[in-house]
């Protein structure tokens, strides 16, 4: 299921599970969305949502839950024509659930195979120009809980579809949903798959290029936020400025200095950013504070912009930042290690705003913010990414859900570098028997676990039975017309995974860990369960390289935070081409990320006032042994310690110094 809140932000004097709601007429303010996703077989739930089609707040300016049901592997949620028609004669007077009584129940739920996460959608009028300041920064209050109107919100489905469509659903269980006549009727047959996919060959004389160049980790992660989109960032802000009647005058020093301070927030991090200039001693960074005044970095990041407000595509909720999606898609996709295996899957941009979003019940794998569409390699490089708008905003290709379509988008830009024979591999979020068909009439292999019901009627032993059996059997079928094998394998639980590429021989063996006997014993694999297991990880290893070091401020924009989730993204791209290109040398990500953090509040300090920066930091810097790298410099100018011309230089130092003299300039 996914529901979406819908309201205006108003005070409250105290929040809390019984707490009334207390709203005040505020003028044009921003209107949120909150989208929640659930998987539950909770009872209470069930028989409440199909009449709440057209309840309503009894005030015209409350906010409003609006739930969407999407099949999951539980149960498909669906209305015959007669009770939709009894939903719609029902009017208002039916009384709806509030997002309280929903949480309640998702909280009380016992099944621990659930998983909920709750994420935000830009709002509405995201195109619109007041949207821009959200109702808090990152000073806050954290509370625990929802805020009142939030918690009070009314529950109501919102209907994607045509009325025609709607009288097709039926409501039935989710193995009995069928649409006949849709497609012809396949054909299963007990054999392996012999799919018709050529070999990989292909070769990334790209990559190669990059490993000759010997890049430092600021000419890496400059790869993607280069010198085209450094100024397309201050052109648009400047902009945006003066369309508020301020003369900025960003330069691109300062927007660099501006970066390097988000960078550095992702490992050293206070409870109020102003911390970073006080002149307390424990707090006091010099680092920070002789890069950039504090007023300064305040202004420029209340008014960093990415699109121009007068030319915004009101049916686009990420609008204003699409400008800058396209310049991170475009060079992402550019510089991208060319690869068979990559996967597919949702990544979570966690917001901080006072949009009512702020809620993490202990306990439960709830998870606060933007939801992003994500592709990646199978080691973690970010390709393609873009950011949930629903259904409402994203229609999907005919005969495939929103998620199918999204994969398939992703595949499109794979094949803008060419037709191979990529191998996507996704979960059964995504998966279905009619997605690896389309895959396949584009020539790209798919792999993916995947719901029952969209096995297309695939005659598999029964789970119950298959539970009876012993560890590692399976049962698996191959439809005759185009190639595609869905198999079910009984592991700790029973599986399904399907494909259009790989087949069950060879069988394998795995190593499983018995509870109940507290040994390790040897079970069957077939091949494409391993292979899954092996290469399905992309995205998440991505989200956990962003997690670690993420940036921490945030400004009072509804974007913010994705802002800087594309700074994160960009910087974990470009230390997966470290590791690619630097055998010998190579560094973690906290120290890649601490040398890019460093170069740019060092190199790009305002030096315009007497003693901005101390003859101390420039020793500190000179001989603290992290991040010191040698590079070519087009201009000769003289070496730092033996005074005599050279064209290379000290990329951190900013300093010119010989090869040769490179090891004891840096030496005390």
């Amino acid at each position: 299921m996914r529901g979406e809140v819908v309201g205006e932000p108003r005070p409250f004097s105290r929040v809390s599970d019984t707490s009334p709601l207390q709203p005040a007429c505020l003028s044009a303010r921003k209107r949120c969305k909150i989208c929640v996703l659930w998987n539950t077989t909770d009872e209470r739930l069930l028989p409440a949502i199909p009449r709440l089609q057209t309840a309503v707040c009894p005030r015209g300016d409350s906010p409003t839950l609006r739930l969407e049901t999407t099949p999951c592997p539980q149960f498909v949620m669906a209305t015959t024509s007669s009770v939709l028609t009894a939903r719609r004669c029902a009017g208002s007077k039916l009384k709806s659930m509030k997002l309280l009584e929903v949480l309640n129940a998702l909280e009380e739920e016992e099944s621990g195979c659930s998983k909920e996460e709750i994420f935000i959608v830009p709002p509405d009028n995201a195109a619109g120009d007041f949207t821009d300041e959200d109702s808090g920064d990152e000073d806050g209050q954290r509370g625990a809980h929802l805020p009142g109107t939030v918690l009070h919100a009314s529950v109501v489905p919102e209907d994607s579809s045509t009325e025609e469509e709607e009288d097709d659903l039926q409501l039935q269980p989710a193995m009995k949903r069928w649409k006949a006549g849709v497609a012809p009727q396949r054909v299963w047959t007990k054999r392996d798959i012999r799919p018709d996919f050529s070999n990989w060959t292909a070769s990334d004389p790209h990559m190669e290029d990059l490993k000759s160049q010997e890049l430092s980790p600021v000419g890496l992660f400059e790869l993607f936020f280069d010198e085209g989109t450094i100024t397309f960032i201050v052109n648009e802000t400047n902009r945006y400025a003066w369309q508020k009647n301020v003369n900025l005058g960003l330069t691109a020093q300062e927007l660099k200095c501006v970066l390097g301070i988000l960078i550095l927030s992702g490992y050293i991090s206070y409870p109020r950013r102003r911390m970073f200039w006080e002149t307390s001693p424990d707090s006091h960074h010099h680092l920070v504070a002789d890069a950039i005044r504090r007023d300064r970095f305040e202004l420029i990041f209340s008014y960093l912009h990415f699109a121009d407000n007068s030319k915004l595509d009101e049916s686009d909720r990420f609008a204003k930042v699409r400008p800058l999606i396209v310049r991170m898609n475009c060079n992402f996709q550019k510089h991208a290690p060319l690869e068979e295996f990559y996967s597919f899957g949702e990544s979570m941009c966690e917001y901080f705003g006072h949009r009512g979003s702020k809620q993490l019940p202990v306990g439960k794998a709830l998870r606060l913010g933007y939801k992003i569409w994500c592709g990646t390699t199978s080691r973690g490089y970010l390709v393609w990414f873009e950011p949930s708008q629903g259904t409402l905003f994203t229609k999907p290709d005919r005969g495939l859900d929103l998620g199918g379509s999204m994969v398939v988008k992703f595949v499109d830009a794979l094949q803008e570098r060419g037709c191979l024979p990529y191998h996507i591999f996704f979960d059964k979020a995504f998966t279905s028997v009619k997605l690896m068909s389309v895959l396949r009439k584009k020539g790209v292999k798919a792999t993916g676990t995947v719901c029952e019901y969209r096995t297309e009627r695939c005659p598999l032993k029964d789970p119950k039975e298959l539970k009876k059996m012993k560890r590692g059997s399976f049962d698996y079928k191959v439809d005759e017309r185009e190639e595609i094998i869905v198999c079910r394998w009984h592991d700790s639980s029973v599986v399904n995974i399907c494909s259009n590429a790989i087949g069950i021989e060879p069988v394998g063996l795995t190593s499983h860990h018995s509870g109940a006997a507290k040994t390790r014993t040897q079970v069957h694999q077939p091949s494409l369960v391993r292979l899954y297991q092996e290469k399905v990880g992309g995205v998440g290893r991505m989200d956990q390289n962003i997690a670690k070091y993420k940036v921490k401020i945030r400004g009072m924009k509804w974007y913010s935070s994705f802002i800087g989730y594309v700074i994160d993204a960009a910087l974990n791209n470009a230390w997966q081409l470290h590791r690619i290109c630097s055998h010998d040398a190579q560094v973690d990500l906290l120290a890649f990320r601490r040398y890019v953090a460093c170069v740019y509040l060092e190199s790009n300090a305002d030096t315009s006032s007497q003693g901005r920066r101390s003859r101390r930091l420039e020793t500190e810097s000179r001989f603290d042994m992290i991040g010191h790298w040698i590079v070519h410099q087009d201009k000769r100018t003289r070496c730092a310690l033996c005074h005599s011309q050279t064209n290379t230089r000290c990329e951190k130092c900013q300093k010119g110094v010989h090869a040769k003299c490179f090891r004891e300039y840096h030496i005390r």
